[in-house]
C-alpha cells in the first residue's frame, strides 16, 4: 500500500487544525467511513470498521461540535486557494435536494429537484474548476422559510452571496462565475462585477432588456434578423449562437448570447462585452460539472446517507464529504478519469483506510 503523499498530507494538516485532539480522531475515523465503506454510511458501521467501535465518541463528534464546520471549510478553502494560486478559475453555484423523511428532522420541506418536488433538506453547492479538475469549495444547507425561525431562514441567494464575498477573499482575480437562472438576480451579478469577476449566467425568456432604447423581452430578439455563429464543442454537441450587446435593468451593459441546440432557444448574459460565442458556449458548458458532482457524492460518499436530526449536524456532515471529496481528488491526482467510481476503487487498492484514520497532524 502506498503512504500519503505530501499534498494529502498538507491538505488534512489544515483542515484538522481547528479540532482538538480526541475531535481529530473522530473526523478522520469519519472520512475513512466515507470513503472506504461502499454502502450504509452509519455512524455505528463506521465506527465498527474504523473505531474501535466508539460508536458514542463518533456519535458525540457529529452532534456537539457543530462550531467547527465553518473553520474546517475555511482551512479546506485556504488550501485550494494556495494550490490554484495563477490558474483561471470557473466557481459554479447551484443547489441539491437531499430525500429524507421520519419525524422531528430539522430543517425538513418541500425542494425542487429534478424528479419534481422532494420532501426532504437541501444545500446550496459551490465548486471549482480548474486544470479540467473540480474541487468541493462549500456546501451550506438551504431550509425553507417554514422549517426554520424567521430570524434564521436565508434564502438560496443570500447563502450564494456569502459564498462569492468569502471567495473574493482568497480567490484571485481570474474567476469566472457560473450559474443557472435560477441565481441570475441583480443582487448576485453586481457583486460578481464589484469583485472585478465575470460571469456566465444563464437567464429565462421573460427575462427584459434595453436594445437600443426600446424595452424587449429576450425571447422576443429570437425573431429578430441576426447572424448565427454554429459551434460544435462534439459530435453530439453543436450550437447556433447569436450575440447582442443590451442593457440588463438595475445591472448594465452586458452581452446577450442566444444559443439554439435542436431548435430550442437558451439565454445567457455576462459583463465581459468581449466573449465570443465560441468561449462562452465553453465555458458555460462546465456549469454541468457541478451537476456530476451532486452525482458522485450522493452515490458515492454519502451525502444522503444521515443518521443525524439537527441541522447543525448535517451541516457538518456535508462537510466532512466535501473534504473526502477533495481527498479522493488529491489521492488520485494523476487519474484523469471522469468516473469518480473509478478513482475510488483505484484508491482503495493503493491506500489503505488505516494510512488516513492513523494520520498524525503536526500542529
Amino acid at each position: 500500500m502506498k503512504a500519503l503523499s505530501q499534498n494529502v498530507r498538507e491538505y488534512l494538516t489544515s483542515v484538522l487544525g481547528v479540532l482538538s485532539s480526541p475531535q481529530k480522531k473522530h473526523c478522520l475515523i469519519y472520512l475513512c467511513g466515507l470513503i472506504w465503506i461502499i454502502k450504509f454510511r452509519s455512524i455505528r458501521m463506521t465506527a465498527s470498521q474504523f473505531g474501535n467501535k466508539d460508536t458514542d465518541g463518533l456519535h458525540h463528534f457529529i452532534r456537539h461540535t457543530t462550531d467547527k464546520a465553518k473553520r474546517i471549510t475555511t482551512n479546506s478553502q485556504d488550501f485550494l486557494a494556495a494550490q490554484l494560486s495563477g490558474q483561471t478559475l470557473k466557481l459554479i453555484i447551484d443547489d441539491t435536494p437531499c430525500p429524507r423523511a421520519g419525524k422531528k428532522i430539522d430543517g425538513l420541506g418541500w425542494h425542487h429537484g429534478a424528479k419534481g418536488l422532494i420532501k426532504g433538506l437541501c444545500a446550496v453547492t459551490s465548486v471549482v474548476r480548474a486544470g479540467g479538475q473540480t474541487w468541493a469549495w462549500e456546501m451550506v444547507e438551504y431550509c425553507s422559510r417554514k422549517s426554520v425561525p424567521r430570524d434564521v431562514f436565508r434564502s438560496k441567494v443570500e447563502i450564494a452571496v456569502d459564498i462569492i464575498r468569502k471567495a473574493r477573499e482568497t480567490l484571485g482575480p481570474s474567476v469566472t462565475v457560473l450559474m443557472d437562472t435560477w441565481y441570475s438576480c441583480c443582487a448576485l451579478l453586481n457583486l460578481i462585477h464589484a469583485c472585478g469577476w465575470a460571469f456566465i449566467v444563464a437567464v429565462k425568456s421573460n427575462r427584459n432588456v434595453y436594445l437600443n432604447g426600446r424595452k424587449i423581452s429576450v425571447r422576443h430578439l429570437t425573431k429578430e434578423p441576426r447572424h448565427y455563429q454554429v459551434i460544435r464543442l462534439s459530435k453530439k454537441k453543436t450550437y447556433r449562437v447569436a450575440k447582442w450587446i443590451v442593457e440588463l435593468p438595475k445591472v448594465g451593459t452586458v452581452a446577450l448570447f442566444i444559443s439554439k441546440q435542436h431548435s430550442t432557444p437558451r439565454f445567457f448574459i455576462s459583463n465581459d462585452l468581449n466573449l465570443t460565442p465560441m468561449p462562452m458556449i465553453s465555458v458555460y458548458d462546465e456549469r454541468f460539472k457541478i451537476e456530476f458532482f451532486h452525482k458522485d457524492i450522493k452515490q458515492f460518499l454519502g451525502f444522503g446517507e444521515l443518521f443525524v436530526r439537527s441541522r447543525h449536524s448535517v451541516q457538518k456532515h456535508w462537510t466532512l464529504v466535501a473534504v473526502a471529496y477533495n481527498l479522493v481528488v488529491l489521492m488520485s491526482p494523476k487519474d484523469r478519469s471522469k468516473n469518480i467510481r473509478r478513482k475510488i476503487d483505484r484508491l482503495r487498492m493503493k491506500i489503505s483506510a488505516r494510512c488516513i484514520a492513523k494520520f498524525k497532524c503536526k500542529h
